[in-house]
């Protein structure tokens, strides 16, 4: 087996974020005061995680290829964006996100078919908290308070694909590389 097969990949499957809401996420971006150690997330980062699976060989790297190429193609749909989500509390806050609501269980749904193929074919097991979906706009280096200048307003996130990324660490952040990818017809246009 050469090096390169045989190689640990650190891997994750999510919706990526649709182009049109690249303003709306900045604009929210906007509303968050400055604060020592607060990174903000740049646009080839924003998404919405369905699963993180971690550092995996290459068969395991393969079976969630294989996973995310098998979602049908009619599992669109779509969520809101509602407001701030600060994780794991405001006065403790490391992540900043927008939390979408999932009123028509659209991620709900993604979420469930890419986690049981994931476990079916051995690759991870799932978390025992409860899936919430939301999109991480910025991280802090040191817990602290947040308090965002207004909230964020409203807008739909509409799922058009599901991808499977491996993620690089490095000084700057992380660097995600799309491995695998399943276009997804939105429901609601459908």
């Amino acid at each position: 087996m050469d090096e390169a097969r045989g190689a640990q990949q650190r891997l994750f499957v999510a919706v990526p974020l649709p182009e049109a809401l690249a303003g709306f996420v900045r604009e929210a971006q906007d509303l968050l005061p400055p604060a020592p150690g607060l990174r903000l997330m740049g646009p080839q980062q924003f998404h919405v995680t369905l699963a993180f699976i971690g550092e995996v060989e290459a068969a395991k790297a393969e079976a969630a290829r294989a996973v995310v190429e098998s979602v049908p193609a009619g599992m669109g749909g779509e969520g809101v964006f509602e407001r701030f989500l600060l994780l794991p509390s405001p006065r403790k806050t490391r992540v900043v996100a927008l939390e979408l609501s999932d009123g028509e269980g659209s991620f709900k749904r993604l979420y469930e078919w890419v986690m049981s193929g994931l476990e079916r074919a051995g690759v991870m097991q799932r978390e025992k908290r409860p899936f919430r979906p939301h999109l991480t706009i910025a991280r802090l280096r040191n817990p602290g308070m947040v308090q965002p200048r207004s909230e964020s307003g409203r807008a739909r996130y509409a799922i058009e694909s599901v991808c499977l990324y491996r993620s690089e660490l490095t000084p700057r952040g992380a660097v995600y590389t799309v491995l695998a990818k399943k276009d997804l017809v939105n429901e609601v246009e459908a």
